[in-house]
């Protein structure tokens, strides 16, 4: 993920890789702590990339409000929670939707850039990525066709939102607190992400 503020007079993010104190409570142990540094936001990122699955971890501690431009590397379907506060997401051809933490979002998430509408508090979202390559390993069914579509047509859109239920909880719940170090804690970590795509897609990729 790329971060730029929207603001005038032009201001880049500072990124840290010590954090003060105050942030050690938001810290999981699954991925390094990163802090990206502005007088509008900071934004503690993690995250964890294996073979074309990644977990990402982000809180916003919001000052004043602000735009947040957003790109990705490369196209990938996100299934997005908002753990707590509200964010509101502008995708370029679609309505302006507010997130919050009623459930969870699908999209399908370009390298065109998209924008996060921050008002003063804190929100905390927690990301699940599958990149191109893994949605095309598995069957081709009509929800990953039309995902995979989406994708090609370089644009990046809101596909769904859908209620949480005690399976995705748990998930998230065992994923955030594994170190996925070692070769057996990265397969164990590889599997649940495989279990979060199945639950999605209604089919696994590494099974």
């Amino acid at each position: 993920m790329y971060f730029r503020l929207a603001v005038n007079p032009v201001e880049n993010f500072r990124v840290k890789d010590v954090l003060s104190l105050p942030y050690f409570k938001h810290v999981n142990r699954f991925a390094k702590p990163y802090l990206y540094k502005s007088n509008y936001v900071n934004v503690l990122l993690q995250e964890r990339n294996i073979d074309g699955f990644a977990m990402v971890h982000l809180v916003y501690f919001i000052k004043q409000p602000v735009l947040v431009v957003v790109s990705e590397e490369s196209p990938r379907t996100v299934v997005q929670q908002v753990v707590s506060g509200q964010m509101e997401l502008l995708i370029k051809g679609q309505k302006p939707m507010v997130l919050q933490p009623d459930g969870y979002d699908i999209l399908q998430l370009n390298t065109d850039e998209y924008a996060l509408l921050l008002q003063p508090g804190i929100c905390e979202v927690l990301r699940f990525d599958f990149e191109e390559s893994v949605m095309k390993t598995v069957s081709k069914t009509a929800t990953v066709k039309q995902w995979l579509d989406k994708l090609k047509s370089g644009k990046s859109a809101f596909y769904s939102h859908r209620p949480i239920d005690e399976k995705f909880r748990s998930l998230q719940g065992e994923m955030q607190y594994c170190r996925a170090f070692t070769e057996e804690e990265q397969e164990w970590f590889n599997g649940k992400l495989d279990e979060v795509f199945e639950m999605v897609t209604e089919q696994g990729v590494l099974r």
